[in-house]
């Protein structure tokens, strides 16, 4: 018996994937998509773009834990899948992509779509190889998978047309696939020594991440005991729901005054599970314990007291076990009223009654309320992420997911599809900006091919709104940010979905428990007030004159294209 090389993939990544492949088939992966056919145990997922399918698997490795899937054929067709597995590398989600080369025959010859995808793909992945012998199988892709899972990160094999299809024997196919995950333990000495510092008491912060994730139980005991606020990261929000007591705001120039506040006034901080990166917001001076899976992570951006390598919730539970309760309790207590303070305020923005134009905040947090408990939410880049960050209070099992560390634009819409292809009858909402949504939006007709029953949100406000902010907080008038719209309900019926356009306050909750209730892709196409401003939560000088500056420049600038 013998089987054939793209068999042997399928049969090694079976157990351990999500079984959905995201891609465009063409010549060299064709003999993938044949075999996918007559396996019966995967489905193909043919994309527009190769783009919105690196960003679809990424989106699954993200929630799920499993090797996300994507493919892209030889030359142009894999470069589309690079921005899209940049989000997954910085993320850390588990995903393999499986690309289409020539054949051997013809490389180096600067064949018809010749590319160097080894060199390319370097830099994005814990596993690149180039296979050029079938008998590399299936012994190459046990590792891609195995590297992906435990490190948490990309895998790529290109494999060209002439090795793809080639059988070999089955004396070599059996390969099993570790996907054991083995918790890390924090080192003894290094918990006594956080343990002394956290047993002197005064005011305490925890600032909890994504690696805090399946810990929040240890992680609010921890809190009670210190009488600690926790801070969040953006991608540690869902960490924990929104109304907890201790859950006192972000950090970050989308987070809460309270958050930056409990920083600067701490005496002591533990940074648990986050490798966050914009070190002039940790304070300088002051005990930081910083505990982390990673080692290179320990004390990058900024000076910490004790490093701790380990998961965060065994450290967590050892903690537990070794400090006793922190007397100091006006700190967290002023940080709470600090909190309700900013909840009022952020829930005036959000407020719908008597506007002339709907208010994004609005929109935002209406999209939450009517939401299902266990709703995903996917957030794109651009104003619609501070929107979020600050207004979707999130509860019971509900997800946010987004590009928080690449950072790129089009997110939204492959997002929900990778989350919605996983359940069809779990809610997931993309939340996008008009400018965001507009580079991936061919991929809407995508998700009505496969019937997948998401809801696109727009925010139509007819510019980039981040970028136009960005220009004055510098300086700069705003200049090439307009943007002209089609009609976006419209376009989601041409495409066999659902749409509708919302222009007043008093339609919008109708309008988004129709558009939920929806069985067929559906967007939401909102105009919000375009004037609104996102306000960092501490404002200087430089900034404010900027954006003065900005504003008496665009006085003198007529005509132009603002």
């Amino acid at each position: 018996m013998t089987k054939r090389v793209c068999e042997i993939i399928l049969d090694v990544i079976a157990p351990v994937s999500t079984r959905q492949f995201f891609g465009m088939t063409g010549d060299t992966l064709n003999p993938l998509l044949d075999a996918i056919r007559r396996d019966g145990r995967f489905e193909w997922m043919g994309v527009r773009h190769e783009e919105a399918g690196a960003f679809a698997a990424g989106a699954q490795g993200k929630l799920t834990g499993k090797l996300g899937l994507c493919a892209g054929t030889t030359g142009p067709g894999a470069l589309h899948l690079i921005n899209g597995l940049y989000d997954a590398k910085r993320d850390r989600a588990p995903v393999l992509a499986i690309t289409g080369h020539i054949p051997t025959s013809e490389q180096g010859s600067t064949y018809f779509q010749e590319t160097n995808l080894k060199a390319i793909f370097e830099d994005i992945c814990v596993y690149n190889q180039y296979v050029s012998n079938p008998n590399q199988m299936p012994r190459m892709i046990q590792q891609a998978v195995q590297m992906a899972l435990t490190e948490g990160g990309v895998a790529h094999l290109s494999i060209p047309s002439d090795i793809i299809n080639q059988e070999i024997p089955a004396s070599d196919l059996h390969r099993d696939v570790l996907v054991s995950t083995p918790t890390i333990m924090p080192c003894p000495g290094e918990l006594e020594k956080a343990a002394d510092i956290l047993n002197k008491g005064g005011k305490i912060a925890i600032l909890a991440g994504d690696g805090c994730r399946g810990a929040r139980d240890e992680l609010l005991q921890l809190a009670d005991k210190l009488n600690a606020p926790i801070i969040r990261t953006l991608r540690g929000t869902d960490v924990m729901e929104n109304d907890n007591p201790h859950w006192i705001g972000g950090l970050g120039m989308l987070g809460s005054p309270q958050g930056v506040n409990a920083i600067e006034e701490c005496d002591t901080l533990i940074m648990l599970g986050t490798d966050f990166p914009y070190g002039m917001f940790l304070p300088g001076g002051r005990n930081i314990i910083q505990v982390d899976v990673k080692a290179a992570h320990i004390g990058r951006r900024c000076a910490v007291t004790v490093g701790i390598v380990g998961h965060a919730r065994p450290t967590i539970v050892e903690l537990n076990k070794l400090i006793r309760p922190n007397s100091e309790t006006a700190y967290l207590e002023k940080l709470q009223r600090r909190r309700e303070k900013w909840d009022n305020t952020m829930d005036k923005k959000a407020s719908l009654e008597n506007r002339k134009m709907i208010p994004p905040q609005g929109l935002t947090r209406l999209a939450a309320d009517l939401a299902s408990d266990d709703a995903v939410f996917v957030v794109d880049v651009g104003e619609v992420t501070a929107f979020a960050a600050r207004h979707l209070r999130l509860r019971g099992s509900q997800r946010l997911l987004g590009s928080f560390n690449h950072g790129s634009l089009g997110v939204g819409l492959p997002g929900a599809m990778g989350a919605q292809a996983l359940d069809r009858n779990r809610q997931v909402v993309a939340l996008c900006g008009d400018g965001a949504f507009g580079m991936m939006m061919q991929d809407f007709v995508t998700a009505v091919r496969y019937e997948m029953p998401l809801t696109c949100i727009v925010y139509n406000n007819e510019k980039l709104g981040f970028v136009e902010l960005e220009m004055q907080a510098t300086g700069f008038p705003k200049y090439g940010t307009k943007l002209v719209n089609p009609d976006f309900a419209a376009y989601a019926k041409v495409c066999g979905g659902k749409g509708i356009t919302v222009t007043k306050a008093e339609d919008l909750e109708a309008a988004i428990n129709e558009a939920y209730a929806s069985k067929v892709p559906y967007i939401l196409d909102v105009k919000v007030n375009p004037d609104e401003l996102i306000l960092p939560p501490k404002i200087d000088a430089a900034h404010a004159w900027g954006y003065s500056f900005a504003k008496l420049k665009e006085l003198f600038v007529e005509g132009e294209d603002q």
